[in-house]
């Protein structure tokens, strides 16, 4: 149950549950606003805002603060004195407002998630499209923390691609650190995979320092004939995390980086036996992880 709620969250999927809560909530408190139960129907509304400010779904700031500040602000219009309250009848004919920004809000988040995911295929005919080599760039998710350092996803992609991966990942790593990592990568010719970006988030960095570290690390791995592939972050409400999911979609579209979607990367996160303390991946983990890679880069074996 906690697994499914916390995939719920960090996937992003609780942004379109609580838009529809939303709407659902102030149509029916308009419909149902004569009748003596009727203010209950308010909580949906109250409930739809809490769900899409914990999936922390990286819209635009402004767009973000409309759709879910106007049916706060609004959420007892529907119960107030009508007729004659002038402010009350200029209010009511912008009622609709709220559900064309909601509608608005979810097609701009389904069209970016689309554009994202289409961007992350390389579509790989054969072997001959494979690269010389692939480089992983990361934290502990991707070293390892106990005896399932001999099933990394890294080497099962070697494995499956039977290609040369070098995983310069380490424990502990941060946008900051892992410029020491991007450093050991000599060759041009290359795919790069990054897995990085939690350790900052949970350490509570500076979003400045992040954002600063973050631009330095792509900027000295992009170009060259190197192709960037990088794991969006399964974010949850923690100070922080909007300011990281905005920066890596920007990132992503700034330095051509193929972006593997936080809803597959989260799903890989939050299945069962996936982790051994919910975070750091078991042997199965990383199998998981490693199929992910393969099949959203649609290498064809």
């Amino acid at each position: 149950m906690i697994q499914s709620v916390a995939y719920f969250v960090a996937s992003g999927d609780a942004f379109f549950a609580g838009a529809l809560l939303i709407v659902v909530g102030h149509v029916a408190s308009w419909w149902f606003r004569q009748r003596r139960r009727a203010k209950w129907l308010r909580l949906l509304t109250v409930i739809g805002v809490v769900l899409c400010i914990a999936a922390v779904t990286p819209l635009p700031l402004w767009l973000y603060a409309a759709c879910l500040g106007l049916p706060i602000a609004w959420i007892n219009l529907p119960f107030a004195n009508p007729e004659t309250n002038w402010r009350y009848q200029q209010l009511r004919r912008l009622q609709p407002l709220i559900e064309l920004l909601l509608l608005f809000a979810i097609g701009w988040e389904l069209w970016e998630r689309t554009a994202l995911s289409n961007r992350s295929v390389l579509s790989v005919v054969d072997r001959s499209g494979l690269p010389r080599e692939i480089h992983v760039v990361g934290d502990s998710l991707s070293v390892g923390i106990a005896d399932e350092r001999e099933f990394l996803w890294p080497n099962l992609v070697a494995q499956l691609w039977d290609v040369r991966v070098v995983n310069h990942a380490q424990a502990g790593a941060t946008t900051e650190t892992a410029l020491v990592q991007a450093n050991q990568i000599t060759i041009t010719d290359c795919w790069v995979v990054l897995e990085i970006g939690g350790n900052d988030l949970l350490s509570g960095r500076d979003a400045a320092e992040i954002e600063h570290d973050f631009t330095k690390l792509l900027t000295s791995l992009a170009g060259r004939d190197r192709t960037l592939v990088m794991f969006e972050l399964p974010v949850v409400p923690l100070p922080g995390a909007y300011r990281m999911a905005r920066l890596q979609r920007r990132l992503a579209r700034q330095f051509g980086v193929r972006l593997l979607s936080r809803r597959a990367f989260a799903k890989v996160l939050f299945s069962n036996g996936s982790t051994l303390d919910g975070l750091h991946l078991s042997q199965a983990g990383h199998q998981r992880l490693a199929d992910l890679v393969s099949e959203t880069l649609s290498i064809k074996h």
